[in-house]
This record gives structure tokens, C-alpha cells and sequence, in this order.
């Protein structure tokens, strides 16, 4: 009987050191480089997927400007290659193409310049080799012309997600006219698009940007996530409403108004956060203090969602913070320190964040201060863990650091899942402006399926 408690007891202890630790990452394995020369910006998704054992990746080049997709066989644990879908391209993060999985297993990737074309490309790939693609096609049906001279009345921002009920792919993007979220959609998986439709509508006087993250809720059901402005212009809120094809509903599953009323205003979203709500800042501030900008979206198994999102304090004082629906209310919070802007110019520009999307509590940030106090730690950014609950503040969270001394930046982590398999990608290399870089794409397979060692 003394043997028996003394052995509960032990294996008491373990389980509770083990839930102590963190899952994440598999520290045994070395950082390894899924792709070479790649870049992206946050604001289009899926740049990487993960389909019948491979992770492709989606990028837009920092040396040529070529638009990219690699191929990593997670099986064999091998780089398989990497295509060119439109060479020379643009040089310009915003440009990475975006993919869906077709019903044959091919794949449709869409992508478009950053605001100064009224063109969206697309390309197909064979079902079963990621590297072979079809000709490119275009989508050019936006009803206005570009007056000459003005580069940023075009589209951007590039983003497929479907609703099966509906039968239809979407891609969300910018618009140019009204630079508002606007869509078009597919009738057969991407080989042809059209039914351009306003989808939020922004109420700051002046023409303005509000920045969107979107998330397959479920095969029914589009989570988004959304500012008023770009924090360079005005102190933003963070809104949130799910999109089921037809109607608009917040958190609570309430109906907000049907898409046939317009689109979704700001005011009937579910406001999260309330920022400064004003476009004045001082000489001295590159953007809005009190101004909030869009991360990444995740949801729990009861799919509730999470909203990862950062805020501008005051020049060179980033936070991030986390907010999610508990069933009951939004629970919000800060929950680390990310530094300085990225960049000279872009204040506002933060490493990012990314939600697991098994357990959005587990979070991965970039930050070129440490977390838990805003002191400088070194020059770079580097990629720190953390288990957020929903009480946890900064201070409460232990951040585990999981790149050091790093000769570059590490930024703009994601979390890629699918098969078994979870993968943490984010870029590494000199980063200097949106449209100068160099970066590889490179992180960890944090998880196999169980028959995969």
C-alpha cells in the first residue's frame, strides 16, 4: 500500500511538472529553412497551407520581386523546390499570393500589386505536384478607371476563404475606389470570379483604410476581425462580426442586418477595443497614440474567437494585446511589450503575434524588447512563447525566448496546421521597408501526426 502512494505520488508530480512546461517549441530540432527569398505582409491569408503531407508556401520575393510558392514535404522532411508563378513581378511584401484547395486537390493561388493595379492574378496547379501551375489568368471588372497619376487606387490585399452552403470561394481584398473590403466570388473554385460586392463600409470622415483579418469559422461561417483606419491616420477601435454569405451577426450569434441592407458598418460590429478615436497626434508621433491594428484571428473548440491585435502607446511603445469571446462578454487584455516600430516611417509596424490554432491561448510574439517589461534586450527581434489565461496580464505571463542573438529580424510569425502536422513559420533576414528586404522564410514543426516520428 506504501509502494502504491509513493508511486501515486510520483506520477502526481510528473503530470503536474509536465502541465507546468510548455508545449511549444520542440527545442530538440533545429530551425530549418522552408523557403529561401520570400517575404509577406499579414493582411492576406492563407499564405501557406498544408495539403497531402506538404506545407506550400506562398511569398513575394525581396530580391527580384518574383511571386513565389515553395514546396516542403513534411514526410520526408525535405525541401522539394520552389515555382514561379509570375516572374519580376513587383517587389512590395503586400504582394504574396494567397491559396485554396480545390475538390480534385489542385490548387487555385490568387495574388495582386499593392494598389496601383485594378488586376487580380490568379493560377492553378495540377492536383498532386504543388510545383506545376497553369497559365496565369486575370479578373479585371471593378467598374471605374484609375486616373492617371494616382498609384493607390487600386486593389490589394488579397484573401479566399469559402462558405459551402453558399457554394461559393471568396476573395476578400481592398478596394480601390473606396479603398473599403470589398469581394468577389467563384462559382467553381476559382476558375472564374465576379459579383464584386462592397463589404464593410468605414465611418471616419475621409477617405480612409480599415484593416481586415478574416478566419474560416467554420465551412459556413467567416470570422472577421477589423480597425476604422490605418493607426498612421486615426486612433482605431478593434471590431468583430461573423459573415455567413447573406448575413452579418456578432459574437453572441445575434443577426446584425442582412448583406442586402450594405455592408457592415463599423458602429454595428461588436466594438472589443476603444481606441483614442481622433486624428490628432503631435510632431514628434508617427501615428495616432492610443491606436489599435489588427494581428490574427484564432477560435477555441467551441469556436469562440480570439483577436489578437497590437496598439500604438507613443512612439517607439508597441503592446500587444488579446481579446476573446468567453460565451458571455469579450475578455481583453495586454499581454506583452513589443518595442519599437519595424521601420523608420512605419511607427505603427510591430514583429506580430500568432494564435495556435488548436489552443489560441498559446501565443507566439515578435518583440525587439522583453515582454514582461518594455526594457531593451537587444537590437533585433526575436520570437518569444507564452500561455495567455484570461486573467493574465503582461506581467503574470511567462514569455519563454525562442530565438537568440540573432544577426536579423525575426517577424511575422504563423501558424500553419493540417494532417496532423503544426508548423511555426515566420521571416528571418535584413527587413528595412516594405519594399526592401530580404528575408527567408524559416521556424519549427512543433507537431506530427502520431504515426509520424
Amino acid at each position: 500500500m506504501k509502494n502504491r502512494l509513493i508511486l501515486l505520488a510520483l506520477l502526481l508530480l510528473t503530470q503536474l511538472v509536465s502541465n507546468s512546461q510548455s508545449a511549444y517549441p520542440k527545442m530538440d530540432e533545429e530551425i530549418k529553412t522552408f523557403m529561401k527569398d520570400g517575404g509577406w505582409c499579414w493582411y492576406e491569408s492563407p499564405r501557406a497551407i498544408i495539403h497531402n503531407g506538404k506545407l506550400i508556401i506562398g511569398a513575394i520575393s525581396g530580391v527580384s520581386g518574383d511571386i513565389r510558392v515553395g514546396v516542403f514535404d513534411l514526410k520526408t522532411n525535405k525541401n522539394l523546390g520552389v515555382s514561379i508563378l509570375d516572374k519580376n513581378f513587383e517587389i512590395d511584401d503586400h504582394n504574396s499570393p494567397v491559396f485554396h484547395v480545390r475538390p480534385d486537390g489542385s490548387l487555385v493561388a490568387v495574388w495582386a500589386k499593392h494598389g496601383h493595379e485594378q488586376y487580380h492574378y490568379y493560377s492553378i496547379s495540377e492536383p498532386n505536384n504543388y510545383l506545376k501551375w497553369g497559365g496565369e489568368k486575370q479578373f479585371f471588372d471593378h467598374g471605374f478607371e484609375i486616373p492617371e497619376g494616382n498609384r493607390w487606387m487600386g486593389v490589394t490585399y488579397m484573401n479566399l476563404y469559402s462558405i459551402k452552403k453558399k457554394k461559393l470561394l471568396y476573395n476578400f481584398f481592398r478596394d480601390g475606389h473606396n479603398r473599403n473590403p470589398t469581394f468577389i466570388t467563384s462559382t467553381n473554385e476559382g476558375d472564374t470570379w465576379g459579383n464584386r460586392t462592397h463589404f464593410i463600409e468605414d465611418e471616419v470622415p475621409g477617405r480612409n483604410r480599415p484593416y481586415v483579418r478574416y478566419m474560416q469559422k467554420n465551412k459556413d461561417l467567416i470570422g472577421v476581425s477589423f480597425t476604422d483606419a490605418h493607426p498612421a491616420n486615426y486612433g482605431n477601435s478593434i471590431y468583430y462580426a461573423d459573415f455567413d454569405g447573406t448575413s452579418f451577426y456578432n459574437a453572441k450569434g445575434k443577426k446584425i442586418k442582412d448583406l442586402s441592407e450594405g455592408p457592415l458598418k463599423t458602429s454595428e460590429a461588436d466594438k472589443i477595443y476603444t481606441g483614442s478615436e481622433t486624428k490628432e497626434k503631435s510632431k514628434d508621433s508617427g501615428s495616432v497614440p492610443n491606436a489599435a491594428w489588427t494581428c490574427d484571428l484564432g477560435k477555441d473548440k467551441k469556436e469562440r474567437p480570439f483577436i489578437g491585435y497590437t496598439l500604438y502607446v507613443k512612439e517607439n511603445d508597441i503592446r500587444f494585446r488579446l481579446a476573446n469571446w468567453n460565451g458571455k462578454k469579450w475578455i481583453d487584455r495586454e499581454i506583452a511589450y513589443a518595442g519599437p516600430g519595424l521601420y523608420p516611417g512605419q511607427s505603427s509596424y510591430s514583429g506580430l503575434m500568432a494564435l495556435d490554432n488548436d489552443n489560441p491561448k498559446n501565443v507566439f510574439i515578435s518583440s525587439a524588447v522583453d515582454p514582461n517589461t518594455g526594457k531593451v534586450k537587444n537590437k533585433k527581434h526575436e520570437i518569444y512563447f507564452g500561455k495567455v489565461k484570461n486573467k493574465d496580464e503582461t506581467s503574470k505571463i511567462k514569455w519563454e525566448q525562442i530565438t537568440y542573438d540573432s544577426k536579423h529580424k525575426n517577424i511575422r510569425p504563423i501558424i500553419i496546421t493540417g494532417e496532423g502536422y503544426k508548423v511555426l513559420l515566420w521571416l528571418a533576414g535584413p527587413w528595412h521597408s516594405f519594399l526592401n528586404y530580404q528575408s527567408d522564410i524559416i521556424g519549427y514543426v512543433l507537431e506530427k501526426p502520431k504515426t509520424i516520428k
